[in-house]
């Protein structure tokens, strides 16, 4: 079952949370001291929303992982799609619970007017599974560090 987190919920479980975000930043985040600092307080003010995929077990639930979700705009096209920003699964996740998490993320998606729902990721499970879907997995995502092209380029 995938659940939303209030701020609280996101305080309260930040160990957690810090873990699965470490494992999965996306290429564009790049090394500040206070990188995970400002991921925490985009998610207390809503900038960055952070959802829970757990499992109901008898004696208490069992997280499978941690998602982090955010609106981007394409300003040119006037174009509101959700993005992942990250993905992390602490086990093997079964498609019942891909499934059941992706049916809440489209409703979600859908509720805020997206058109698309977008994400970044190198590994082959995600890919799998994405390409199982119909979904597109053919862009590759390209990237220059600026410092190291001027040096490259002088």
């Amino acid at each position: 079952m995938l659940t939303k987190l209030l701020p609280d919920q996101v305080s309260k479980f930040w160990d957690v949370i810090s873990y699965a975000m470490e494992q999965s930043l996306p290429p564009t985040v790049g090394e500040s001291p206070d990188k995970m600092n400002n991921i925490l307080m985009a998610a207390l003010s809503g900038k960055l929303d952070i959802w829970a995929s757990y499992r109901k077990e008898e004696k208490a639930n069992k997280f499978e992982g941690i998602l982090a979700t955010r609106f981007i705009y394409d300003d040119v096209t006037c174009m509101k799609n959700m993005l992942i920003y990250a993905i992390y699964g602490y086990d093997k996740v079964s498609r019942d619970s891909w499934d059941s998490g992706l049916g809440t993320i489209v409703k979600y998606a859908a509720s805020q007017k997206c058109s698309l729902i977008v994400a970044y990721s190198n590994e082959p499970r995600v890919i799998e599974v994405v390409n199982s879907l119909g979904g597109d997995t053919s862009f590759s995502f390209i990237s220059f560090r600026v410092n190291e092209l001027i040096k490259l380029l002088s």
